[in-house]
């Protein structure tokens, strides 16, 4: 009997503990609810927060532009930028020409405010770009070397007129841009040192009038990149070739054509180091690493062929078709004008020097895909000044 109301006494204790904490458990509910709608109410309450009026009828082509590429900053970045703040968006590369480039912003700045508003994230940023009219001036707070910096900046499109060729710097001072890079045709002069005199003996031997020892006019084509400090990246090439036709007697009285086909090429990488000399003159020393040669080939034919008789047309002849060769490793040295005439073109002059190395010491021979040395031939170099002169498409 005792221990049955002691069961009984137990059972009731647990249950008044249970049904008390269940109490304390509902009341902590009711109050953090409580806490919740407070602080709802005093966002809501807020006045420092401003709505971002946009224009929905305005087009890409009129919207505002800062001319960044624009990533959110991570924990990572921010320390090893030593970077205090928890708000700013990373630039991570900047629109040559545009408006944030002008202001003197650069890759690897953290845009802390615009227009006197923290900018929290990359859309953020994007809403109070949109926000601004074309060519409304705002200021941007930047962060740059563990220094707050303030930069003034007119949004506008990203090749804004009149102002292209100047960048801002750190120190306020304006700075002449050595341009983006670009690519064009690149006509050539190239007034070889000796080659055509050892081309021309070949050509008088076979009758055929020999190439102008002045020089040969070539066509090519280029491009290069601004890879930083005024440095350009990129590569060129250019070739010049004639095909010419005459009639022949031979020895044996028979009367063929003989064909002669004269090429000449180069190509290779290029590497400048440009100077402004002011928003639309630069000028650039660099050099071309490459490759070049010459090809003659000479073949004479009377265009009789019969399918019973093409043994005793070869043994007629044991070189009625040859092909020389000479290939050569260039370096040029160079130097580089251009004029800028609008943003998009300008005029470039450009003069160098080629000098050769081969690795043969005289003319090959090539016969069904194998080389075979000419006895007798010359050392010909590759050595000669170049002039170039034409439109150039970019800066």
């Amino acid at each position: 009997m005792k221990k049955s109301m002691f069961l009984i006494l137990a059972f009731l204790l647990i249950g008044g503990v249970v049904l008390f904490a269940q109490d304390e458990v509902n009341q902590s509910i009711d109050e953090a609810m409580e806490e919740v709608n407070e602080a709802l109410e005093e966002i809501e309450s807020i006045k420092g927060i401003e709505p971002i009026l946009i224009n929905i009828n305005r087009t890409s082509s009129n919207t505002p532009k800062m001319g960044v590429y624009l990533a959110d900053l991570d924990f990572e970045d921010a320390y090893k930028m030593h970077y205090p703040y928890c708000y700013g968006v990373l630039v991570k590369g900047i629109v040559p020409g545009g408006p944030s480039q002008i202001a003197g912003i650069i890759s690897g700045d953290i845009i802390m405010e615009f227009d006197g508003k923290k900018v929290r994230f990359e859309d953020h940023l994007v809403k109070l770009i949109q926000s601004k009219n074309m060519g409304d001036e705002v200021e941007v707070k930047i962060f740059r070397d563990e220094e707050v910096l303030i930069s003034k900046l007119v949004l506008s499109t990203l090749t804004p007129e009149g102002k292209e060729g100047i960048v801002i710097t750190k120190d306020g001072k304006k700075k002449l841009s050595v341009g983006f890079g670009g690519g064009s045709w690149i006509p050539v002069w190239y007034a070889a040192k000796d080659e055509f005199e050892d081309i021309n003996y070949v050509l008088n031997e076979y009758g055929f009038n020999g190439l102008d020892e002045k020089g040969i006019f070539m066509n090519g084509g280029g491009g290069k990149g601004n890879v930083g400090k005024g440095w350009f990246l990129g590569g060129m090439g250019a070739g010049y070739s004639i095909d010419r036709k005459r009639g022949y007697l031979t020895t044996d009285s028979v009367n063929v054509t003989r064909r002669m086909y004269y090429s000449n090429g180069f190509g290779g990488v290029t590497l400048d180091k440009r100077f402004a000399i002011s928003r639309k003159i630069i000028t650039s020393l660099g050099f071309m690493l490459g490759w070049g040669g010459h090809t003659l080939e000479v073949s004479q034919t009377d265009g009789n062929y019969d399918w019973f008789s093409l043994n005793n047309d070869m043994d007629a002849s044991a070189n009625n078709f040859i092909e020389m060769k000479r290939s050569y490793i260039l370096f040029q040295p160079k130097a580089m004008l251009m004029v800028r005439i609008i943003d998009w073109l300008g005029i470039r002059a450009e003069a160098g020097y080629f000098l050769s190395h081969s690795f043969s010491s005289g003319w090959e021979s090539v016969s069904c895909g194998d080389d075979f040395e000419i006895a007798n031939s010359p050392d010909t170099s590759y050595d000669g000044y170049t002039i170039s002169i034409g439109p150039w498409f970019g800066f």
